[in-house]
């Protein structure tokens, strides 16, 4: 233990007290029975506090399921009737000129999604940072000046 420590302890508090005199802490946390304002401890004096932004874990990006397939990957279209013959693929007696016999305007298909690439699953920025992966917003303790009022 050396005569510093005796003399003005060793907690923060003490140390506190006796930096408030210093006048190299003047410009940061000085406390006098005049002036009791000092810099904001929450925001350390910017008034405003960033967070990472807890909807996207700050990546700034959503992977969600793909609305367009349902999660498949694939679109399944159904066939369409022909108009011509009625889906029956005869018209008139005879095999229908428009869709050949088959009965079918537009065959069934299945391709692959086009919005998520067969993949399932898209990839879109966080509506809440806006694809920053923070949010920034207003200290409350402090009202946004940076400055605090101890008493």
């Amino acid at each position: 233990m050396n005569i510093l420590q005796i003399l003005f302890g060793d907690d923060n508090r003490a140390k506190a007290r006796r930096d408030q005199w210093k006048p190299s802490v003047i410009g940061k946390n000085f406390i006098s029975p005049i002036n009791n304002y000092g810099t904001c401890f929450k925001c350390n004096g910017n008034g405003t506090i960033t967070f990472e932004c807890r909807a996207c874990s700050g990546t700034g990006l959503h992977q969600k399921i793909c609305f367009v397939c349902h999660g498949n990957g694939v679109i399944k279209r159904r066939a369409k009737p022909c108009f011509t013959c009625a889906g029956t693929g005869i018209k008139n007696k005879k095999i229908c000129k428009k869709c050949n016999g088959t009965g079918e305007f537009k065959p069934a298909i299945t391709q692959e999604c086009k919005k998520c690439n067969g993949n399932r699953f898209f990839t879109e920025t966080c509506n809440k940072c806006n694809g920053v992966g923070n949010i920034t917003v207003t200290c409350k303790k402090c009202n946004g000046t940076g400055w605090h009022k101890f008493s």
